[in-house]
């Protein structure tokens, strides 16, 4: 059976991507999945998390091996083991180069990473990636291979301004990436604002991304979480940190609902 593919985007930066896809990731290696997460990204946050050394690695060991027209070297070779249970094809802060790469291929050039995941998707029970906070060539990529995008956003008007951006985004290239189903998962929210303080600005803006992404909504929030950063921090997810605590409890669950749970293609 070949792997569900979830991708993590927004076109604007600072709404969790990486955070929520690196716990998400970690949660399902946890639960004895087989995983694999592709980074995509400049900051290299997952790579770093889940390979030691993994900023140290040079451009042919990581995903921009694979990211031009004539690859150089399959991607077997850029799958590496990490320490955390799962494989990882790690990125590079040189990943403007790909966008160079990407943008030379006159036809077919949003699809090259969906032909390496083909090649190796029977392998893995579910594959994670993160993708840049912008549109461009890599993030095509990244949406072409998604059975189901994830985007995270948090309770203010500018990240619900770039977050119905992207979903425009996503249905109007429908017809050349296929259809997808998404989600929207608010980030980095006080659980309180919807209850006691449900009448306060940020829990009207709550209410608003009610309304504004209906049911492109998931019904599960990931609080603001000083154990989550924590984590980070030391070199952990919050499921290594603090287990017991509402932030992993919620990313559990978040696994649950939107992977687990998720419909087939």
């Amino acid at each position: 059976m070949s792997a569900r593919v979830f991708t993590f985007t927004n076109n604007k930066g600072g709404t969790g991507k990486s955070t929520l896809c690196s716990n998400v990731a970690h949660c399902a290696a946890l639960a004895g999945y087989r995983v694999l997460v592709i980074d995509l990204t400049c900051q290299i946050t997952c790579t770093t998390l889940f390979l030691e050394g993994g900023e140290a690695l040079e451009e042919s060991e990581t995903v921009l091996a694979l990211l031009k027209k004539k690859p150089d070297r399959p991607i077997t070779a850029v799958c590496h083991r990490s320490h955390k249970n799962l494989d990882i094809i790690p990125a590079s802060v040189s990943m403007a180069q790909a966008v160079i790469e990407l943008s030379a291929i006159p036809i077919g050039g949003e699809k090259v990473l969906d032909r390496h995941i083909q090649q190796i998707s029977d392998r893995y029970d579910y594959i994670f990636i993160d993708s840049p906070g912008e549109l461009n060539q890599i993030t095509s990529n990244a949406l072409v291979c998604a059975h189901k995008i994830l985007v995270p956003t948090r309770v203010n008007r500018t990240d619900f301004q770039c977050t119905e951006t992207m979903i425009q985004f996503i249905e109007e290239v429908a017809p050349l990436i296929g259809p997808k189903e998404v989600k929207v998962i608010i980030n980095m929210l006080d659980d309180r604002y919807k209850t006691i303080w449900a009448g306060s600005h940020l829990g009207k803006l709550y209410l608003q991304a009610q309304e504004t992404f209906g049911a492109l909504l998931s019904p599960i929030t990931i609080p603001e979480s000083n154990d989550i950063r924590t984590a980070f921090d030391r070199g952990l997810t919050v499921m290594e940190h603090k287990p017991k605590e509402v932030a992993a409890k919620r990313i559990q669950e978040l696994f649950q609902q939107e992977v687990v749970g998720s419909g087939k293609r």
